[in-house]
């Protein structure tokens, strides 16, 4: 018996295939196309999202990625699709964002020179 065959089996008594019959698994096309599909089944849950850990407010959280062109909804628990508009809205903001990085940035680096010269002076660099 092959390893697939014993999967299956495992599979089955754990009740994975409900309408699994032994002409299906001595049938070898038929057990070939359902394992097939199984392996799919299993690859697209595990692509649908993963779990990446991340320090937030000096705590570890659980951030969630998803696949390009599909963001994460907290209430369904699952990755959705984006729509054309919200890409739309999410470039402009982005470019925006960009525009106000770029006129702040002498302030962000006087403050971080500034750090950099207190940390010196206490010997943390």
């Amino acid at each position: 018996m092959s390893v697939l065959h014993r999967i299956v089996k495992e599979s089955i008594a754990n009740g994975w295939f409900d309408e699994v019959t032994e002409d299906i698994l001595n049938d070898e096309q038929e057990f070939n196309t359902m394992v097939d599909v199984f392996v799919s089944e299993i690859m697209n849950n595990l692509q649908e999202f993963r779990k990446k850990r991340v320090i937030r407010n000096k705590k570890l959280k659980l951030r969630v990625i998803c696949p390009k062109n599909k963001r994460y909804v907290a209430s369904k628990k699952q990755c959705v699709r984006v729509s054309g508009a919200q890409r739309v809205k999410k470039r402009r903001a982005m470019k925006r964002a960009a525009i106000k990085k770029r006129g702040k940035s002498a302030m962000i680096r006087r403050k971080r020179m500034k750090s950099m010269r207190k940390r010196r002076a206490m010997g943390l660099r």
